[in-house]
């Protein structure tokens, strides 16, 4: 059972042959009801701080735990993209590495072409140096037979 400042107020008490001074007992519980008084209106007070402050403080774990959160899947979403980029760029490597082969193996065909065609002409001009030369041989031979024939007949 809780007593309230208005109990201790409205106390009475028996009187007896020979007990306490009435004035003074009751001075006394009306000090001892207004302290009570002021202790429980500084305990509801009191009360009342404590609830706002554990509602701020759950608050607070609220948003620290959604920081948190937010920090968790920052960094998941920071090592995603760092994956993805690695990725993305072994295959950009891959890629002109295949390019530059590819283009490497142009380069080889079309120096082996023009190798060819090179040797193709070569062999083209020797054979235009020889039917020429064997032209001039034969032009030569019957300049010498027209010039050896006219030397023999001198008409």
């Amino acid at each position: 059972m809780r007593i309230t400042p208005m109990d201790i107020r409205q106390q009475q008490f028996t009187v007896r042959f020979r007990g306490f001074d009435r004035q003074e007992v009751d001075a006394f519980l009306a000090d001892v009801a207004e302290d009570y008084e002021k202790l429980v209106k500084e305990n509801a007070l009191l009360k009342e701080q404590l609830a706002a402050l554990e509602g701020r403080s759950r608050g607070i774990e609220g948003r620290e735990k959604l920081l948190q959160d937010t920090l968790l899947t920052t960094q998941r979403l920071a090592e995603e993209m760092k994956d993805g980029a690695k990725r993305e760029a072994t295959l950009l490597v891959r890629e002109a590495e295949l390019q530059g082969d590819k283009l490497l193996e142009e380069a080889r065909a079309e120096e082996a072409k023009i190798k060819a065609e090179i040797l193709a002409l070569k062999r083209t001009r020797r054979q235009l140096a020889e039917g020429l030369r064997v032209t001039l041989d034969m032009y030569q031979r019957l300049v010498n037979e027209e010039l050896g024939d006219a030397g023999a007949d001198p008409r």
